[in-house]
């Protein structure tokens, strides 16, 4: 009997819903039969033909106003309503995108889907913050979608050298931005728009999208990503092509606490081929050639390097808001205006660097793929010179090279997720205050902090050694206090006795001057690799044998295109599809679910239960940890030739627009302004005053076509006429 599709038509957007499917253990036989269908004609297989899918060319998950929490009130109160922000996915193909969303309930949503020729870049802008001083030329048009195709607005420009923004709402487009060169990638924020080229990266107003600054001295990468940035919130960072001494901030990869080479050699192989590639560097400098086998991208960094004396490896952090107009120019000649911190973060070009949500941490990779570098900036508000970075930690991934294309972190910023061309997602525990990750740091829903002065300013240390001395073990004076995550200061390791009597004295010291934190080197707790098929799903631990799998060498041009991202568990939807969710079933668990899509479009929520280690002969706070990982639910995402477009104008209840319209009218009133469709004027005093009143104050309400959106208190609610 042929089961029931998990596709079905949706009543809200007009597209198209995917239910999630429970992963069942498949045979490896199973497996088999799966991929001929897939790739041998029937002819020969004798067996009928699979729906056919069109060609996934890069994934990616996207931040925009339908899940940022920070200025969506609909999500300020998770842990009471149960209600989180949805995961927003946006899919490109060899002839246009698709955008899903897979909220809370389990259900994938499309919104948006279109076929224009090939894509190589594409963004949801967020809503700008606006002030008085600076309104919203957009607004009308939002929320809008940045496209870098391969034919622009005009027609006659050259291949994706085009930034076109589209309004979701109207289906027009609303601005064209041209370039001389390519185009590689977009980013964007509440405040700019960055476009970045080979060798350039042009950041433009979110407001007027006018051109604010721009960069030119970026060292360039051989790929995946030719141009690397990070951008958080309000930072900038970007791979330097020179060390600049005046700006330099202290720490980095080279500090004065860490053996620049030594710290990172994990073992004597390593070693081994580090040293035959420098005698091959050195022999190639020589001779002024390369390898019969180099690239043409290496023959290009070669090149570059000769001609000028470009240094890779170095990272400039910038300030968007006060870096100013123009271009930014770090020199000796140069102020540090705008600029946070600039370091020396590896030996090779800089491949990959992602932000994590609070912007104070910064994971940076090389081209090698190695050891990925967990830095702690930590600004000065007189210039780089005395801004400090500390390098938390080196994550080791093994010996053989690979390049990275995807950088991920937790919402707590306790697990770090880097993904890489050979298909593989590495997980790795981290401290956002460094230190080495064990049972009392990650074995808690909370982050645990290092030097808690909870217990010491309550009296509570000296109960407990009291009482710890009286019945010879350790034990608790207020039930459950063991569990609560202001732990004891003395469960942390303090690196150094300075350290100590600095924190025993009540004074943590001065961040930013020496000594600095020792490095920590840490190992992925597990290996989650994407297969061809569904029922290849493999995970590597420490104690689990891989099952067998096909190769990604059979994919395209050997590489998978994957993206990662934490989020709340949406998998007992698919365990129970006749429950109904209910605050029990929202619990928060130790670790968030890990997604992972690939360049077959299927969607894997795996669930990730970190323990303490097997092999240790006593379990206690320092205890290592060790992780297994089993795929739970799966969505089946691919577009195939016979699905229909979804293109604007959309309907007032779009999740889109909805979300765009809650969160400029929420921008309007912060700013003191009048919102499209309220009855009368708002002082900045007035709006301010409404947010932060009680909720029995007067709800405003507007409203957006259909859509009544009524703030009581400082939390909008979203109805229909």
């Amino acid at each position: 009997m042929a089961t029931e599709s998990p596709r079905r038509p949706s009543r809200c957007t007009g597209g198209v819903v995917v239910r999630p499917q429970a992963v069942t253990e498949q045979s490896y036989m199973e497996s088999v039969v799966t991929f001929l269908q897939d790739v041998v004609p029937q002819a020969y297989s004798g067996t009928p033909p699979t729906e056919e899918k069109e060609k996934i060319v890069w994934v990616r998950f996207e931040n925009a106003d339908l899940n940022d929490t920070s200025r969506n009130m609909e999500f300020h109160e998770i842990h009471s309503t149960g209600n989180e922000p949805p995961l927003l996915l946006m899919i490109g193909y060899s002839d246009g995108i698709q955008i899903w969303s897979i909220p809370i309930s389990g259900e994938a949503q499309e919104l948006f889907s279109v076929r224009h020729g090939p894509v190589r870049a594409a963004r949801i802008l967020p809503a700008p913050q606006i002030s008085p001083q600076k309104c919203d030329n957009f607004s009308e048009k939002r929320p809008l979608l940045g496209v870098c195709k391969s034919i622009g607005s005009s027609g006659t420009s050259p291949p994706y050298c085009c930034v076109d923004l589209y309004s979701l709402r109207t289906g027009e487009m609303v601005k064209s931005v041209q370039f001389k060169t390519p185009i590689y990638d977009l980013h964007c924020n509440k405040r700019i728009l960055v476009v970045v080229l080979q060798e350039k990266i042009a950041a433009f107003d979110s407001c007027t999208f006018t051109k604010k600054f721009f960069v030119t001295s970026c060292y360039p990468c051989p790929g995946p990503n030719m141009n690397p940035i990070a951008l958080g919130s309000r930072w900038l960072a970007y791979a330097e092509n020179k060390l600049i001494r005046c700006h330099q901030s202290r720490g980095g990869a080279c500090g004065d606490n860490i053996q620049s080479y030594t710290a990172t050699v994990i073992s004597a192989a390593k070693t081994i081929k580090t040293g035959l590639t420098m005698v091959g560097k050195v022999v190639t400098q020589l001779t002024g050639t390369l390898p019969s086998g180099a690239t043409e991208e290496e023959i290009l960094v070669h090149s570059n390097t000769r001609r000028s004396p470009l240094v890779p490896g170095i990272i400039t952090v910038i300030d968007t808001e006060t870096v100013g107009e123009g271009q930014v120019i770090v020199s000796e000649d140069s102020d540090s205006n705008g600029i946070v911190a600039h370091f020396p973060a590896h030996e090779k070009p800089i491949c990959c660097m992602a932000f994590n949500p609070s912007g104070m941490l910064l994971v940076t990779t090389d081209t090698l793929g190695h050891d990925f570098h967990v830095f702690q900036v930590l600004t000065h508000p007189w210039s780089s010179s005395q801004s400090a970075v500390h390098h938390l930690y080196t994550l080791h991934r093994g010996e053989t090279e690979a390049k990275v294309q995807d950088i991920s972190f937790s919402h707590d910023c306790r697990w770090v997720v880097v993904s890489t061309l050979r298909g593989t997602s590495h997980v790795f525990p981290i401290n956002p205050y460094g230190g080495q990750p064990c049972v009392r740091t990650h074995m808690s829903p909370r982050v645990v902090n290092r030097m808690s002065r909870f217990q010491k300013s309550a009296g509570l240390e000296e109960i407990e050694q009291e009482l710890t001395s009286k019945q010879g073990g350790r034990c608790s004076p207020v039930p459950g206090l063991s569990s609560s995550p202001s732990g004891s200061p003395l469960h942390g390791k303090l690196n150094n006795q300075d350290t100590y009597n600095n924190f025993t004295n009540n004074n943590p010291g001065n961040p930013r001057l020496l000594p600095l934190p020792s490095l920590t080197v840490v190992v992925p707790l597990a290996q989650i690799k994407q297969p061809m098929t569904l029922g290849t799903i493999t995970k590597r631990t420490g104690k689990t044998k891989p099952a067998p799998q096909i190769s990604p060498s059979k994919s395209v041009g050997g590489e998978f295109c994957v993206a990662a991202v934490f989020g709340s568990s949406r998998s007992w939807f698919a365990n129970n599809p006749g429950l109904k969710r209910e605050k029990d079933q929202s619990k928060q668990f130790v670790v968030e679910s890990l997604y992972i899509i690939s360049c077959y479009g299927t969607l894997v929520e795996h669930v990730l239960e970190p323990r303490p280690l097997s092999t240790a002969p006593k379990i206690s706070d320092d205890t290592p940890l060790e992780m297994v990982t089993c795929p739970r639910a799966s969505w089946t995402l691919v577009r195939t030739p016979q699905w229909n477009e979804l293109q604007p104008p959309f309907n007032a209840n779009h999740p889109l627009l909805l979300a765009a319209d809650a969160v400029q009218y929420y921008q309007y009133l912060l700013a003191g302004l009048v919102p499209p469709g309220s009855p009368g004027p708002i002082t900045r005093h007035e709006s301010y005053d409404s947010l932060a009143s009680d909720h029995s104050a007067k709800p405003l309400s507007f409203y957006s076509g259909n859509i009544l959106i009524t703030f009581s208190g400082r939390f909008p609610l979203v109805r229909t006429r």
